[in-house]
């Protein structure tokens, strides 16, 4: 199903979940110790490789730089998580897969195409890996929406070029997610129209 209704948000439990974890560590950066000690954990540079600290590209997934960013980071993973969580041709796994996997490809990617010293952080790049699968589902189950929604998604991509926001993580999320999508998704609904 594209459009959520209230049980969908109560079977998204990954979802959540993942809002939830984005919410504490948020927190956790509001502690009163070291907080170089935490950012270790979770902001992504090229300093990581050299470092030996390849961790931070899945943890860097869940830190964010402020209110306003946690917040439309966490509503987008709300709307367009639970999208994906409540379709019955994705499993709960395969969602959180494509979610990390779609993080992870961003930050690669970012990793490579960001200034030496630039620092980046957040769910963005996960989050445009969701926008890729619901784009796959849209293209599948409903052709007549998806001139909307390819330009819904020209305007995330557009807005990803204002100042201090990562666009590598933005590009390469999303295509993470319309190739996730298209594995996992398209695929399947092929071989049912099949039979």
């Amino acid at each position: 199903m594209i459009f959520l209704d209230a049980d969908d948000l109560k079977n998204a439990k990954v979802t959540l979940g993942l809002i939830l974890i984005n919410i504490i560590f948020f927190f956790i950066t509001y502690l009163d110790f070291p907080l170089e000690n935490f950012l270790i954990f979770v902001q992504i540079n090229r300093r990581i490789i050299e470092n030996y600290e390849i961790w931070r590209i899945f943890t860097s997934l869940f830190l964010h730089a402020n209110e306003l960013h946690l917040f439309s980071n966490m509503i987008s993973l709300l709307f367009f998580g639970a999208t994906i969580e409540t379709n019955p041709n994705i499993s709960k796994l395969q969602f959180l897969l494509i979610y990390l996997i779609s993080g992870i490809i961003g930050n690669l990617f970012s990793l490579v195409l960001l200034p030496y010293n630039a620092i980046s952080l957040g769910a963005s790049g996960a989050i445009f890996g969701l926008i890729g699968v619901v784009l796959i589902m849209i293209a599948t189950e409903n052709r007549t929406l998806l001139p909307f929604t390819l330009m819904y998604v020209g305007y995330f991509v557009i807005s990803s070029l204002m100042p201090g926001i990562n666009i590598w993580a933005h590009i390469f999320g999303l295509l993470g997610g319309i190739i996730c999508g298209y594995i996992i998704y398209y695929r399947k609904k092929l071989k049912l129209y099949k039979y």
